[in-house]
């Protein structure tokens, strides 16, 4: 793992050392100035000529600094952080450079050549991704979080949350389910509202590749909307089991899931005696088993109501490319960390 700044002819493929030195990425720009346009200088876009208004908003290109509407700009290409461009005037504008930036067509495929070895080294899904096992933060995770690092650590945190050496063996997820589970979501979900309550989160799931070994994970959101003897808020921390391979397609689709109506998740068993029934056979096993975690504690919990969707903008900025859940949770995408 490196981040972009170490990325310097030490780490050119190897098939790259003979010869004559060539800079990988000394790519020449489109034939226009290399520097970043202010807003006032241009009210038409570069590419397809239209007049800016309010609806037809101003884009930067990131690699060549012109203007150009939305519709002209739809790729995200990982760009070396020393070759994006910003406004001189606003500096105090940070650009992370482990995500992929806006840029416009032409400079798009001028990048294209580049983008595996930039995913590869200098991307989000490279990145060490720290935790702080002795932070309260880890009781604290937040219901809606934008990038997959921190979906990552949420999960994280939920895991050693389970294994506290406080946790009690008989209100725990039963280890046959774990170790046949097919696949495994994590999410952190807010709870509000009086009588009628509104439930919002956002986290991500992972599959059980064929080989054993685990894929990539996806993010992923839910919400959804109750009712009942309720008032006030709560963020709860749920690991959803799934335990057939139907479940985890279902978590590639590319619109939304609604729980209990298309897929089937019932409260999970805990403790010895549940683990005991489950290894007794499978055919009484839901698709799915919900538990929320409180205080040391896995407790079923039915998420009905609820409908998960994909957030494949996150995970476009996580992995550096346009990449659908189906991908990442077939094993046919970039592993991440």
């Amino acid at each position: 793992m490196m981040a972009s700044e170490d990325l310097s002819a030490n780490n050119k493929p190897a098939a790259m050392a003979a010869g004559p030195e060539v800079d990988l990425f000394e790519k020449k720009t489109p034939s226009t100035t290399i520097r970043w346009i202010s807003d006032g200088e241009v009210s038409l876009c570069k590419s397809c000529g239209l007049l800016f208004d309010w609806v037809r908003r101003k884009h930067h290109c990131r690699y060549c600094g012109q203007l150009f509407c939305d519709d002209c700009t739809r790729h995200r290409s990982m760009i070396r952080e020393d070759k994006i461009l910003t406004s001189p005037n606003k500096k105090y504008l940070s650009v992370n450079a482990f995500n992929p930036q806006r840029v416009c067509e032409p400079c798009h495929h001028i990048l294209l050549p580049d983008q595996a070895i930039l995913r590869e080294t200098a991307s989000n899904a490279v990145q060490p991704n720290s935790i702080n096992e002795a932070g309260s933060k880890r009781f604290l995770n937040s219901p809606y979080s934008f990038t997959l690092r921190e979906e990552v650590r949420k999960a994280a945190y939920s895991i050693k949350n389970f294994m506290l050496d406080g946790v009690i063996k008989d209100q725990s997820i039963p280890l046959p389910l774990l170790t046949n589970a097919q696949g495994i979501a994590f999410l952190t979900v807010l709870k509000v509202g009086f009588v009628v309550t509104g439930r919002l989160g956002t986290g991500l799931v992972l599959s059980k590749l064929p080989d054993g070994s685990w894929s990539a994970p996806s993010a992923i959101a839910t919400a959804g909307i109750g009712w009942g003897a309720q008032i006030g808020g709560e963020v709860t921390d749920f690991v959803i089991i799934l335990n057939t391979r139907g479940a985890v397609d279902t978590f590639c689709a590319q619109g939304q899931v609604n729980l209990g109506a298309e897929l089937g998740v019932a409260a999970g068993p805990v403790g010895r005696v549940a683990a005991g029934a489950v290894e007794a056979g499978p055919g009484g096993v839901a698709p799915c088993y919900s538990y929320s975690h409180s205080k040391g504690l896995f407790i079923g919990i039915s998420l009905e109501g609820s409908v998960v969707m994909a957030r494949p903008d996150v995970n476009r900025e996580f992995y550096g490319k346009d990449i659908t859940a189906a991908e990442l949770l077939g094993g046919r995408g970039m592993m991440g960390t």
